[in-house]
């Protein structure tokens, strides 16, 4: 089948590979009909996340169940599906404690060796572990594009919100305007926020994010935005942020930008330690809470969806073929046109 492949670092190419198999009774193998692109794989490619190159890239998918093992007992051949980027067990200590991202028998598709060497959803098909736990029926109302980002970016946004502790009529600052950040916009209009400032350098995407749902925009490379959130908020700071970048210089204006008692949610991914500024977080009383997205929501926000209350299809700037996935990598890194998100099909 074809697929692309991690070759070496700073290397990749698309190939021919041996098709998946059903290896264990809990098994499925999915014929992929929908996968994109993530900045987590350009962290694979360039070692910001450490592997060992050889693998197929991508953990983002919509597909159709092609053969299941003997243990399956929800899904069969010719049902449509999608599901969390780090499949897990549902058994294990860490997934019974509910930190479903750290099961010791599950792994990350798409990320080598030591995330469990599960090969990734940039390809034509893919084998999905422990099938029952792990794959989430699509309803037949619902496009592929639709429910394409429920199983990573969208799970990762809602849960950014959902540990910021957003309540009604709160002001909330967003630093990001990338998918997640932009996944965490969408997400926090389910709580009735008065206030969503998003933050970013990037114009086509702060634009984007007024679009989906926040109510101020600020270019960080052309406002103070500290001292734009203190006139929004009466210079009390705001109630809550979220870390959607992962950078040191974000993650310590998420801290100053929010007043006492705020609360912050860390989602972006850093590949380098941070300067904490302990005494402003001590002596304001603030609350932070950092980690991997919770992947268990995806059937809630798939009924969301469903309803209507979620629409992440314009963030799908792009559509190709998987024959054409390098130049997608090419336009989604480099942004040498306006991009968001690449829809990538077989």
């Amino acid at each position: 089948m074809k697929a692309l492949v991690l070759n070496d670092l700073h290397k990749f190419s698309l190939g021919e590979v041996e098709k998946p198999q059903i290896a264990h009774p809990g098994d499925a193998i999915i014929r992929m009909t929908l996968t994109t692109i993530c900045g987590s794989d350009l962290h694979l490619i360039h070692g910001h996340i450490p592997s060992t190159p050889g693998y197929v890239l991508g953990h983002e998918f919509v597909g159709v169940v092609e053969a299941v093992g003997s243990d399956v007992k929800d899904f069969k051949p010719g049902d449509r599906v999608t599901g969390p980027a780090a499949p897990y067990c549902g058994q294990c200590e860490n997934c019974q404690a509910g930190h479903v991202a750290h099961c010791t028998r599950g792994g990350i598709l798409g990320s080598g060796i030591e995330a469990g060497d599960l090969s990734g959803t940039q390809s034509e098909y893919i084998r999905i572990p422990y099938a029952d736990v792990n794959l989430v029926p699509i309803p037949d109302d619902l496009t592929d594009e639709q429910v394409l980002f429920v199983g990573d970016i969208l799970s990762t946004g809602y849960t950014a919100v959902i540990n910021a502790e957003l309540r009604a009529g709160d002001s909330l600052v967003v630093y990001g305007a990338g998918p997640v950040g932009l996944c965490a916009v969408v997400a926090a209009k389910l709580f009735s926020p008065g206030q969503i400032i998003l933050v970013d350098l990037d114009p086509f995407r702060l634009e984007m994010g007024r679009k989906l749902g926040a109510t101020h925009i600020i270019r960080a490379d052309q406002e103070d935005v500290l001292n734009v959130i203190g006139q929004l908020t009466n210079n009390k700071g705001a109630d809550a942020a979220i870390e959607a970048v992962g950078l040191p210089s974000t993650f310590q204006q998420a801290v100053r930008c929010v007043g006492i008692g705020g609360r912050v949610s860390v989602v972006g991914i850093f590949a380098e330690n941070v300067e904490v500024p302990f005494p402003e977080i001590f002596l304001k009383n603030l609350k932070i809470e950092m980690g991997l997205g919770d992947l268990r929501h995806m059937k809630r926000l798939i009924r969301m969806i469903e309803t209507g209350q979620i629409d992440l299809t314009p963030l799908i700037t792009h559509r190709m073929k998987l024959n054409d996935i390098q130049r997608g990598y090419e336009i989604f890194e480099n942004r040498t046109e306006p991009v968001i998100k690449i829809a990538v099909t077989p």
